[in-house]
Formats: C-alpha cells, structure tokens, sequence
C-alpha cells in the first residue's frame, strides 16, 4: 500500500462520524430524492442537487457547511457508478463554482471493450460539469486520492490547479498538492478547458445537413468542444426511445491520452439522467473524417459495445 505523506483535520473526521451516526442515511435519502428523481432531463439537471436543496438539508439536519452535504452524500453518488467489470463503486461529488449546485458522478466500465473507455468518477463529475458550461472548484471522495489519470484529466480544466478535494477522513487538499509540477495547458500556452467557451463558432458539416433537433444539438455540442491540440472537434448525439435528446463534446488532454471522446461524454449525461444503454435508438458522430483526430472507429467499437444494433450516423465537419 502506498504511504500518505499528507496530513488530515481529525476535528472533521469527527464531526463527519458524529453526523453519519445521527442524520447520515436521512441525509442521503434527502439528497437522491432531490437529484435523482426522473424527468430531470429538460432542465438538464440530472445528478444535480441545486444549491437551494443543499442549503435547506444543511438547515433541516442542522449541519454545519455545505462540504458536510457532500461527504455525507458519497453514498448516493455511489449508485450512480456502473462498474460490472471490478465490482467497485467510486462516487465523487464537486461543487460548482458559478451556481453552488452539487454534481453527483461515479465510475462507469464497460465490458467487451477494451478498459481504456473506463470513465472513473471524478473524470465523470467534470466531464459532467463541461456539458452544462460550468467548472468544480471542490470535490468530495472516499479519499483525496486521485490516480495519476485523474488527476492529469483534472488539470486540464482552468481551475485545475485551484481545485480543492476533500475527503471523510479529514483531508483537505488541493490538486497542486497532489500534482505539484504538472504537464499541463499552460505548456503549450493554452488556458485550459473553459466552462461554456464556444471554441469552435464557425464549426460546419462539409455536406449539408437538413436542420433537425438532433443536428442542432450536435453542432451546439461540437462547437464547445475542448480541442486546441488537434483542432478536430467531436460530438455524439443520442436519440433516445421517449424522444429526448443527449448530447456529448470531446474534451481533449495536453497529454492526449487521457481524452475524453465524444460518446463517453454523451453517456456521462445519459447515465446521470438516470437512462440506460438499452434506452439510445439512434446515434450520431461528427467528427473530422480522416483528420489528425478522427473518433469513427473508437465510437464504432464502444457503440457496438453497449447498445447492438443501433445505427451511427456520421458527419463529417470543418472547424
């Protein structure tokens, strides 16, 4: 086992222990009702406990801030985590930075694919945050740990360094702590994933697509993708039985690997508004067709993976 060289708040540990005693499990059934209820999908607001619900269960169990919400509520963001492979559930819980909402993620495996699709849970918290065009200035997990894959993920984003992390245990860390000296954007003279940046305005198909609920999501979602390495934006969009629509934008890494691609971000939004694969009938990719970065077959073969059957449509685009 690995040696923790950092310190931990045994006060926090403590009073974490006496309110998982007292109030825990209410806390938990509070928070899942709040956030995890369907119909959710308009608002887009899957996974998401607003701040107000937070801030009337800090008053309701008389807790004291709003990280005692998000460590006590670690349980819930457990069962949004999908690992058949491992077994193991990771939750993870950030705050966002422009709305005090809280977003809920886990881990996510996909079998009969290779596990380079994995999504683990702070990977999907931020991924989740990017699609609603905001950023986690703090994140709640078992413990302030983050693997190195993580934790390179993470530091692509503008507050990466900034990010706080705390944990049950007492921790309160920040990413710099943990990755002092990071290969990061700012290499390369890049800012860093921004919440809600149009980084592509012009982006277009190269043959022309009729207009349609599904098309506009996808440009929408392709024009806010994080590609300033490659220049060649992704976007997924999902089709689903009820006729609603996901949507998913590629996030890339300065160190390439790990990127996000654009089906993994689209089922990070499918699986936080409490859908299933069996649920997509209809898929579509836009990607740079033969471009130094070009996501046809890796979205084939996940596709093909979790939802048999469904068709994908390929659109070829310019930024």
């Amino acid at each position: 086992m690995s040696i923790n060289p950092y310190g931990s708040d045994s006060t926090i540990k403590s009073r974490i222990e006496a309110f998982e005693e007292s109030v825990g499990a209410a806390v938990r059934a509070e928070i899942a009702a709040a956030c995890l209820a369907p119909g959710r999908l308009a608002a887009n607001l899957g996974g998401i406990l607003p701040a107000d619900d937070a801030a009337r269960i800090i008053d309701r169990f008389r807790l004291t801030r709003i990280d005692d919400v998000m460590l006590l509520g670690l349980g819930v963001a457990q069962t949004i985590a999908r690992p058949p492979i491992s077994g193991f559930h990771v939750g993870a819980i950030g705050l966002e930075a422009e709305t005090g909402n809280l977003v809920l993620g886990g881990n996510v495996e996909f079998p009969r694919t290779h596990l380079g699709y994995t999504l683990h849970g702070e990977t999907f918290v931020f991924t989740r945050a990017f699609s609603r065009g905001t950023s986690i200035r703090r994140i709640a997990l078992g413990e302030a740990h983050p693997c190195a894959h993580c934790r390179q993920y993470l530091s692509e984003f503008a507050l990466g360094p900034d990010l706080e992390l705390i944990d049950p245990l007492g921790h309160q860390l920040t990413l710099g702590d943990l990755y002092p000296w990071p290969f990061d954007s700012r290499y390369l003279g890049q800012p860093g994933a921004m919440p809600g940046a149009v980084n592509f305005p012009a982006l277009a198909p190269t043959v022309s697509a009729a207009p349609s609920p599904a098309i506009n999501a996808l440009l929408a979602a392709g024009r806010r993708a994080h590609a300033p390495y490659s220049g060649c934006p992704g976007a997924v969009v999902l089709e689903l039985a009820d006729g609603k629509i996901i949507a998913g934008a590629s996030i890339e890494s300065v160190a390439f690997n790990p990127t996000m691609g654009p089906l993994q971000a689209a089922l990070v939004d499918l699986i936080a508004h409490g859908y299933r694969f069996d649920d997509v009938v209809r898929a579509t990719l836009g990607t740079v067709a033969k471009g130094a970065v070009d996501y046809s077959l890796n979205t084939r073969e996940l596709l093909g993976a979790i939802a048999p059957g469904v068709a994908l449509d390929i659109i070829d685009w310019r930024p």
